[in-house]
């Protein structure tokens, strides 16, 4: 059984995402908003005649569950960061069919239509959101806060709030991909083209287990508070740099960022090509989507953070399969070419590009840009054979698709390193092949990471750390920040500053990043 969750008329990220895709929060405001909402139904109403007393309480419920979530996502999408001048929307849809309120499906809202209709329609006569309606041929409607409600929203500000938990049976998602064209329809030389579906996540143990693992994880981070150590106007920078991103993951839809909205912190696993032995990696945590020179800047409950990465994780996990035992310290992706400076080569990214891409490259057509071979010195076939001879052992496996595979192991250590980090009350956030943890966690996260990595594949492995940020060192390269940071060794003083240097007004301004967190502060004392 399939069911297509991508088609013309789903809304991207740049569109809106749909309302039920962002989590409830646990706010006195929300409570209060929604209740009015009821109220307001409940004066409306007709006659209770012919409703038990039992069900008309059932339905005041749903519809104040409902009442919240809209109100929820309504705010959250307020509060996104964006560099758009509009406001950031949220995508509704008024067909019936999209809607399931006895089941949980995962391509439908996950409530009764005529429930939500009646809220909706509150929304609309207390005048707190603006629409702008879906075509016939698209049934999405998007809307955003206006007039009391965004004076409301503007009023609590963005703050962080304990958000109430994604269902298990929605976390552990299994994809596949059909052509949109036949080949029949489409010329002998032109790509395929292919369109996303979901299909029925099997009811087994194993998934059983996965989804409880990560419903525990989702429960811990929503009682952490991940921010971003900057000013506002850096903020904007980094949505700036999402929005221009037209890069997507294989697998990945509502997952897409657009927008920097720290309310997406729940995850879920997403396998592929219906498959549950492909894929499987975590996604929807915001700090995925940000280019790696700002992850640096990322706080754990206002704590400067570190981030550790496996060195060329999914080579290393084929030779392990192989019973191959590879040296940690060498370097995989040096395939001999003229002039080679080690990890600090310019080539060497170029060169991780293409194998990596080549894993997963099912056609055969991949190829590096002309800009990037030249770079290389290398056309496209010599590139090839230097990467397969530098890999003989493993070519086989290089030229046959393997990547979603090794994804699938890659995921399970993730989960490993994560539930084993949790398990010692220390928060590690998932970006595929390496993850963030508090500074002071560096090295149990290194040993954690090693350890997973052998227990699931049976080989060595190395890590490496990506420094911690200062607000000067916004926007550096990997590269210039290397370049501080060899400065800084060679001479120890030059963080150092006296109190004649400090900017007093910068230091106890206020700003986005620092309510947030407080807003979480004020949350854990009353809580803990």
């Amino acid at each position: 059984m399939l069911k297509i969750i991508l088609s013309k008329s789903n809304p991207t990220a740049k569109d809106g995402l749909r309302f039920d895709w962002y989590q409830p929060l646990e706010a006195d405001f929300i409570d209060y908003l929604a209740a009015k909402v009821i109220a307001t139904i409940e004066d409306s109403r007709a006659s209770t005649r012919g409703v038990s007393k039992q069900k008309a309480e059932e339905r005041k419920q749903t519809q104040l569950t409902i009442a919240k979530h809209l109100l929820s996502a309504l705010y959250s999408a307020h509060h996104s960061i964006s560099n758009k001048k509009a406001p950031t929307r949220v995508s509704v849809i008024k067909t019936t069919s999209k809607f399931s309120g006895t089941k949980r499906d995962s391509d439908k809202i996950p409530y009764s239509y005529d429930y939500f209709i009646a809220v909706y329609n509150v929304f609309i006569s207390l005048k707190w959101i603006k629409e702008n309606l879906g075509k016939e041929t698209d049934g999405y409607t998007r809307i955003y806060a206006i007039n009391e409600l965004k004076a409301t929203f503007e009023k609590v500000g963005l703050n962080w709030f304990k958000q109430s938990l994604r269902p298990r049976e929605d976390l552990i998602v299994l994809r596949d991909r059909v052509e949109t064209k036949p080949k029949e329809a489409r010329r002998t030389s032109a790509p395929k083209k292919y369109k996303k579906i979901t299909m029925v996540t099997p009811d087994t143990p194993e998934v059983a287990q996965m989804a409880d693992n990560l419903y525990r994880y989702n429960d811990f981070l929503t009682k952490h508070c991940v921010s971003l150590s900057l000013p506002d106007n850096d903020l904007y920078e980094i949505a700036k740099s999402l929005a221009d991103n037209k890069e997507k993951e294989d697998g990945d839809d509502e997952e897409n960022f657009v927008d920097l909205d720290l309310s997406r912190v729940q995850l879920r696993r997403i396998f592929s090509r219906g498959d549950m032995n492909k894929g499987g990696r975590f996604y929807n945590g915001w700090w995925q989507s940000i280019p790696s020179i700002y992850r640096g800047h990322i706080a754990i409950d206002d704590h400067k953070t570190i981030e550790v990465d496996y060195s060329s994780m999914s080579l290393r996990i084929i030779y392990a399969l192989k019973g191959i035992n590879v040296d940690p310290k060498t370097d995989l992706y040096d395939i001999e070419l003229d002039g080679w400076q080690g990890a600090d080569d310019p080539r060497r990214s170029h060169i991780k590009t293409f194998i990596n891409a080549l894993m997963n490259d099912d056609n055969g057509t991949f190829k590096l840009p002309k800009a990037k071979l030249k770079l290389l010195g290398l056309e496209h076939k010599e590139l090839m054979t230097k990467v397969l001879e530098a890999h003989e052992p493993i070519a086989d496996q290089l030229t046959s698709g393997v990547g979603l595979s090794t994804q699938f192991l890659d995921s399970q250590i993730a989960e490993l390193v994560m539930t084993s980090m949790m398990e010692d009350n220390i928060l590690v956030l998932p970006i595929h092949d390496s993850f963030i943890v508090r500074l002071g966690y560096k090295q149990w996260l290194e040993t954690t990471m090693k350890t997973a990595f052998r227990k699931v594949v049976g080989g060595l492995v190395s890590v490496k750390a990506d420094g911690s940020r200062l607000k000067e060192h916004f926007g550096l390269t990997k590269e210039e920040f290397k370049k501080e940071e060899a400065k800084h060794s060679a001479d120890p003083s030059s963080n150092i500053y006296s109190s004649a240097n400090l900017d007093y007004d910068t230091l106890f301004k206020r700003t986005l990043m620092r309510d947030y967190a407080g807003s979480w502060e004020t949350w854990r004392s009353k809580n803990t």
